[in-house]
């Protein structure tokens, strides 16, 4: 009987992890009940992805500065559903991140303290969850299967893994990397204590073990990416693109005081700084005890992570950077839930008390939640794409090229291609040297059979080194086509 009883609590269990993982995808942007405008970066990255699908390369036909995992996933998804096809992906990706929070949180409580600690954690993720089909939502898996291969190894009697899992752990550093390079923190701290640590107690054969396993990992993962850039012949492109200009974007900010605003404005994000503060409780409450090196692992990465992504143009302002905290979150609201049930014992009420109080704390990502809701029963913005993206089809021949000033948007609804590589032009280009005159000799020689400006509000995005010539060329030698459906389109005099 109690074998029943607990085969069954597993299947509810399990059930609710997977609502959880469909709740947070089902207001995605790339939802089938109601698709609508993308984030400007997930629709560069579905406008590369679509180019793929068209026979098109990354890197050499659209320049961007992710890795080309983050594409190629997003390819698989539109060759599969289209849009539908990507948002299963999130769905699915969705789905073992949650899964493995929660055996994750099986270490530090029961199966009640696990599930609710697992269910906040991605409320508060919803605070950050502004990109769909992003860079952090691809990563998150990877990194939720890593923390608990860590986590198991610290807590196992011997802290020993299995090489399978030292295979799997390399595979999934290798994978989070190629989805974008910066995100190494949560292996480097905790394999940089274990290093350690082996040596201290002169464990060199099983230290020869980790790093095999480990490499195994990471050569499995890498060698077909690396293939597909070498075969394709743009691994100099990769190169410069993602190593060398998005290394440069990632140190924008060399200015201690500026590093200093940016790191507190990061961890101060809905309570961003809470797995911070408990790791560094836990340091000094687990000296000398076996589990010591897990916390200061657990610190060091988040302490690494944090302080990478300050020294950031955008740190101090780009909320999604802040999903990559999640995991810590796990370990720390399972040991808060075990205090507050504590705490609340003697009360009749204390489950309810309890999810009331994580909803009150963490209420910035429920209620940005419910926000993007409504937008599932009130925003249209995915149909006036698909009518903006008809007009172009309607106006211009096949062969002809279009152009979009700054975002992305309107590529994954038209047959026609980008007259430039630099089908966006976004800050990250900047470090990319020559990329704005080149755009500009792309527009001004090929002149693109429609322009293209989103109207946000009346309020056209504009940057002037990139698009007052375009501006220019626009004025003298297009004409104002439509305004409707949210963009203005210029389309290009047929006797300028």
């Amino acid at each position: 009987m109690l074998t029943e009883n607990t085969a069954k609590s597993d299947k509810i269990i399990y059930l609710g992890l997977f609502l959880i993982s469909f709740a947070m995808v089902f207001t995605s942007a790339f939802s089938p009940f109601n698709f609508r405008i993308m984030h400007v970066d997930s629709a560069a990255y579905v406008t590369i992805a679509q180019g793929i699908t068209r026979g098109f390369l990354p890197y050499r036909d659209f320049v961007d500065n992710k890795g080309p995992l983050l594409y190629l996933i997003s390819a698989f998804g539109l060759n599969f559903g289209g849009f539908t096809g990507i948002w299963i992906i999130e769905l699915i990706f969705m789905f073992v991140s949650v899964l493995f929070a929660y055996k994750t949180a099986l270490f530090f409580g029961n199966k009640h303290y696990a599930f609710i600690a697992t269910a906040f954690s991605f409320v508060i993720m919803l605070a950050f969850f502004n990109i769909h089909a992003g860079v952090e939502e691809y990563s998150m898996p990877f990194l939720m299967i890593s923390l608990y291969i860590f986590v198991k190894y610290y807590f196992s009697p011997k802290q020993e893994t299995g090489f399978v899992e030292l295979i799997l752990l390399g595979f999934c550093f290798s994978c989070a990397i190629m989805i974008r390079l910066n995100m190494f923190f949560l292996w480097f701290g905790f394999c940089v204590i274990i290093f350690i640590e082996s040596i201290i107690r002169k464990r060199f054969l099983m230290l020869g073990k980790y790093l095999l396993g480990f490499s195994i990992g990471i050569l499995i993962a890498l060698i077909p990416i690396f293939l597909y850039l070498r075969i394709n012949g743009i691994t100099e492109d990769f190169y410069n693109q993602v190593v060398i200009a998005g290394g440069a974007r990632g140190f924008e900010i060399t200015n201690l005081k500026d590093i200093t605003n940016h790191f507190y404005a990061i961890i101060h994000r809905n309570y961003s700084f809470i797995p911070l503060f408990f790791g560094l409780f836990w340091i000094i409450t687990s000296y000398k005890k076996p589990v010591f090196g897990f916390y200061l692992a657990y610190t060091l990465s988040y302490f690494l992570t944090a302080l990478f992504w300050a020294f950031g143009g955008a740190g101090g302002s780009v909320i999604h950077y802040n999903m990559m905290f999640i995991p810590y979150f796990i370990p720390v609201l399972t040991y808060i839930t075990g205090l507050l049930f504590s705490a609340f014992s003697g009360l009749k009420a204390k489950n309810v008390i309890l999810v009331l109080f994580f909803c009150l704390v963490f209420s910035e990502g429920l209620a940005r939640y419910f926000y993007d809701l409504t937008k599932i029963f009130n925003n249209n913005t995915g149909i006036q794409l698909k009518n903006a993206g008809k007009m172009i089809d309607d106006n211009t021949n096949p062969g002809d090229t279009i152009i979009a000033l700054s975002f992305a948007y309107i590529y994954p609804f038209t047959n026609r291609n980008a007259a430039s590589k630099y089908f966006f032009q976004g800050s990250g280009l900047e470090h990319i040297q020559g990329a704005n005159e080149e755009f500009i000799n792309d527009i001004i020689n090929n002149k693109p059979a429609i322009i293209v400006v989103y109207n946000n509000e009346g309020i056209e995005p504009y940057r002037e080194r990139w698009h007052a010539p375009v501006y220019d060329l626009m004025y003298k030698d297009y004409f104002l086509l439509s305004d409707a459906n949210g963009y203005y389109l210029y389309k290009r005099k047929e006797n300028p």
